[in-house]
């Protein structure tokens, strides 16, 4: 499976021929530093390389995992190494469960005595937490232990480990796994679903569990997911499923809406995302003549310079024009155009009252998460903001339409900030 091929791939690339674990800090300031040794991490190593049914691959695992059982904790451990015995994680061992389980079934024949120490170690974890207020997807993982389904949790990476565990144990879960599947853009491989933060890397959505789940069910795996990420790790634990899961075919362009997120309107084609964020406006929707054009009413707090920012991954296929030509400031009843290959985007904006002007300039969205180390002063995306020269007490209205044009050639810049950036 080509999943667990990822998580071979990202285990090795992470593990010191000093130690023979994965060295891993996801505190890491820079990416690339990284000297601890996480118990999670390394137990998902050992279950790639069970996985992977080498011979020296499952000798090696299986002493990695007889390391890892050295630091438990009454049915928990250490989130590092040289933490113990401290436990910061109190569901620790409950993530590390699903790992523990499938090892003791899937390669009990081969792991002799430590077949009945893993079970005995589950039967540890689960009366440890039975006392505990739990969160939603830990308390899934419980039903999933004895059999039980469940509706999808907020967590979907952890509700779909725990629903391959509920399986086995005799539950059906095709009803769930389909509605997973609802969340799922089969030809844009990526999730679609309701979402406060969506996180980006680099100038793509970043990578997650869901995506490396639902791109294996698929039977598809895009340049995004397979994009070396330690989320790969994880990989370890898909497995493949009884059935065939349904995917329904969905628009391309996706326009997703919804004024409680973080990003209340997200639009997503090909590699390219197009977000507004959100942080203290107030967003409602106006009047939208389709569903390829949406009106968004903008209530701004008092006092506040810039606080209107759209972002569009920087990326070569992207034209940016103001009225048909390259310029960085746009006003009211002026039309912004992105030309994306097959796609035209246009945004404008009007108020009643109030003066304001948009801006065209290089930045990051906040859900940005590679801003970091070498990547600390890199910029992904163009940032379109409008700003108050002016304020009114009329909310603003702007109208983002989009459309299928045909491809547009690349124009010179006019300026410096409409270069690539290059280091």
């Amino acid at each position: 499976m080509q999943a667990n091929s990822l998580a071979l791939s990202a285990g090795r690339a992470l593990q010191k021929k000093q130690t023979g674990f994965v060295h891993f800090c996801k505190e890491s300031e820079d990416l690339k530093t990284h000297d601890t040794i996480p118990v999670y991490e390394n137990a998902l190593f050992a279950l790639a390389l069970f996985k992977s049914r080498l011979a020296d691959h499952v000798i090696e695992g299986k002493a990695l995992i007889e390391k890892i059982l050295a630091f438990e904790c009454d049915g928990n451990f250490p989130v590092y190494l040289h933490e113990y015995p401290k436990q910061s994680d109190p569901y620790l061992g409950l993530r590390l469960l699903p790992i523990f389980f499938w090892l003791s079934i899937d390669f009990g024949h081969v792991i002799g005595q430590l077949k009945g120490e893993l079970r005995k170690l589950n039967e540890r974890i689960l009366n440890r937490v039975k006392d505990l207020n739990l969160p939603e997807w830990a308390h899934c993982r419980v039903l999933a232990m004895r059999g039980e389904a469940f509706t999808l949790p907020g967590n979907l990476d952890e509700g779909l480990i725990s629903l391959q565990i509920a399986e086995k144990r005799g539950a059906s879960i095709q009803d769930v796994i389909e509605l997973a599947c609802e969340f799922w853009h089969p030809d844009l491989q990526l999730y679609i679903g309701p979402s406060m933060r969506r996180n980006q890397w680099g100038s793509v959505p970043e990578v997650t569990l869901y995506d490396l789940f639902l791109s294996s069910w698929q039977k598809r795996f895009s340049d995004r997911v397979t994009q070396m990420h330690p989320i790969h790790l994880k990989g370890a634990l898909i497995r493949p499923l009884t059935f065939e899961p349904f995917f329904k075919e969905k628009p391309t362009p996706w326009i997703h809406f919804d004024p409680s997120e973080e990003m209340p309107l997200w639009i997503a084609w090909d590699c390219h995302t197009f977000a507004l964020a959100k942080k203290h406006l107030g967003v409602e929707e106006g009047h939208s003549s389709s569903t390829v054009s949406k009106e968004i009413i903008l209530h701004l707090p008092e006092e506040e310079e810039m606080p209107i920012s759209f972002y569009l991954d920087h990326h070569p296929d992207h034209n940016l024009l103001v009225d048909g030509q390259k310029a960085s400031v746009f006003r009211q009843g002026q039309k912004l155009e992105v030309v994306s290959k097959d796609i035209e985007l246009s945004l404008s904006f009007s108020a009643e009252d109030g003066i304001y002007c948009g801006h065209v300039m290089r930045g990051n969205r906040p859900s940005q998460h590679l801003c970091r180390g070498d990547h600390l002063f890199d910029s992904f995306d163009w940032r379109i903001a409008i700003r108050t020269v002016r304020p009114g007490k009329r909310p603003i209205r702007v109208k983002v339409q989009l459309e299928r044009g045909k491809e547009s050639p690349q124009l010179p810049p006019l300026h410096a900030s409409h270069c690539l950036h290059t280091k």
